[in-house]
């Protein structure tokens, strides 16, 4: 993206870091308007953590997935994925790995210490080494968590006799596991039978007092008619239908038999439920859970009655987890030790090609408290003069040589981020010449890693190595002005290069230099 100082580039990094939430306000909405709207698309396939979020918020990851930003006059904002209205916090999290534009998101990354070891592990694929040391890590963890509230429980020997008489309390209901669901289910049927008992002995009296005899008879009768072949079908259904309804009769009274619990058998189900019921709203929503509150309380009678036993077995548990835990942190540690010079290397060839000679990049390596990291603490420090000792990231350089050494650090570090599309900002400031040609070509190179680069750039060099060429140019109305943004074709971005070559004056030597720039962009 190029164009004259003032005609709106500001603009467009003003609008992609507001898409990415950062502060909005109202200063960015034009005069006599009431709102701003910011959108733009983006292609999320390639980003895990942004997928996953999206489907765990209920969206389908597409081919493109629209986001917009609604700043209004009053102050608020809306966000919206796809135009529907979401949380910013959702929003966010969504483009956190998708946009850095250089001078603004540095600090979330490369000048955050915090960050170092995590972007370390990430260049060394120490995946299986770091997942021994989590592991390890949380059990260690979690003993010693159980040993500080412990530590911290003021019980006394009247809690003792309560937690005691809970126990008993469980103990002495003699729980089995589904129990409850089975009385229940026997609850349920005997209210059932219950309420069709009525019914059920009407229709016995009906059967037995009147149709049973008359059925019979009836069968009988039917079955003593002389037969012949339009007889004989009539005779069966008759006989088929009586011998039907007379065994559909003893299947009511077995059912009726089968659930023939007296009254002594019910009280004592429904006292029994009832108890369950108790124990439930005391200790757990389930028989399993007021076992597992049994086992906790029994626990924390021991803690009490048995202190010292108790604190001295868990110190045991604790020494053993840890051990377990140095043991792999060791290890980690002496891995990345040995192998963080790759990244040290990696990262000087790129300071040379940037025409650094005298920078050295080196990973430092200090004692931490345990962590789910291990026991280093990882920086990253910089020395751009020779002699001179390595200093933070945040204390080093300046100007054209802090531009350098960011574009150097990013060709590694923006990988390893997830970061999909980078922004630079006029980085090209206070560089010119030789070192111009070398970020152009880097940025070409990173271009070609699977990542979106833009640049707005004052230097002929770098705008002739990209793959589109954009202008931003503004133009004066009665209404106001605006800043528009063209892609520009072959012929114009030959005189656009020219222009920036040559200044106000468009020369023929100036348009030739322009072509052999463009001849020598691989990408077109």
């Amino acid at each position: 993206f190029t164009g004259e100082t003032g005609a709106g580039k500001s603009i467009l990094i003003d609008a992609i870091s507001t898409l990415s939430l950062t502060r909005a306000s109202s200063t960015l909405i034009a005069k006599g308007k009431d709102r701003a709207i910011i959108e733009a698309t983006f292609d999320l396939h390639s980003d895990p953590h942004a997928c996953k979020a999206m489907e765990e918020s209920g969206f389908d990851v597409n081919d493109e997935t629209t986001f917009t930003r609604e700043i209004h006059a009053n102050g608020k904002s809306v966000a919206r994925i796809d135009h529907r209205v979401v949380t910013s916090s959702l929003m966010k999290d969504i483009l956190l790995n998708q946009i850095d534009v250089h001078g603004q998101r540095d600090t979330a990354y490369l000048l955050n210490t915090g960050r170092h070891i995590h972007l370390l592990d990430e260049y060394l694929k120490d995946d299986d080494l770091l997942n021994s040391v989590k592991d390890a890590y949380m059990t260690y963890d979690a003993l010693r968590k159980e040993k500080q509230k412990a530590e911290q429980e003021t019980y006394n020997e009247n809690d003792a006799e309560f937690f005691m008489y809970q126990i008993k309390e469980i103990e002495d209901a003699k729980l089995k596991i589904g129990e409850d669901e089975e009385l229940e289910k026997n609850e349920k049927q005997y209210k059932l039978i219950k309420d069709s008992l009525d019914k059920l002995n009407s229709i016995f009296t009906l059967y037995d007092d009147h149709l049973s005899s008359d059925l019979y008879d009836f069968n009988k009768q039917v079955s003593s008619l002389k037969t012949d072949a339009s007889l004989e079908a009539i005779q069966t259904t008759v006989n088929d239908s009586y011998y039907a309804i007379d065994d559909a009769m003893q299947q009511l009274h077995s059912y009726l038999n089968g659930m023939d619990m007296s009254e002594e058998d019910i009280n004592t189900m429904e006292e029994r439920l009832f108890e369950i019921q108790r124990l439930k709203r005391k200790y757990g929503r389930t028989i399993q859970d007021i076992l597992d509150k049994k086992e906790e309380l029994q626990n924390q009678v021991d803690s009490i009655t048995h202190r010292q036993e108790y604190l001295d077995a868990l110190n045991a548990k604790i020494q053993k987890a840890y051990d377990v835990y140095h043991l792999h942190a060791c290890e980690l540690s002496a891995f990345r030790k040995k192998e963080s010079h790759r990244l040290d290397e990696e990262i000087q060839s790129h300071l040379n090609d940037l025409m650094l000679p005298n920078a050295r990049f080196v990973t430092s390596f200090t004692d931490s408290e345990p962590s789910l990291y291990g026991d280093d603490h990882v920086e990253f420090l910089i020395s751009m003069n020779q002699g001179e000792d390595p200093k933070p990231l945040v204390k080093t350089a300046s100007g054209g040589e802090l531009s350098r050494l960011m574009l150097g650090l990013k060709i590694i570090f923006t990988h390893l981020q997830g970061i999909s599309t980078v922004i630079f900002d006029e980085i090209d400031t206070g560089v010119s010449g030789s070192i111009a040609e070398k970020m152009a070509l880097i940025m070409q190179d990173m271009g070609r890693q699977n990542r979106q680069v833009i640049s707005i750039t004052h230097l002929p060099q770098i705008a002739a190595r990209g793959i589109a060429h954009y202008k931003v140019y503004k133009e004066d109305t009665e209404t106001g002005t605006n800043s528009y943004i063209r892609l520009l074709n072959n012929d114009e971005r030959i005189k656009e290069i020219a222009n920036m070559l040559s200044g106000s004056t468009l020369t023929e030597a100036a348009l030739n230099n322009a072509r052999a720039l463009l001849e020598g962009n691989s990408n077109l």
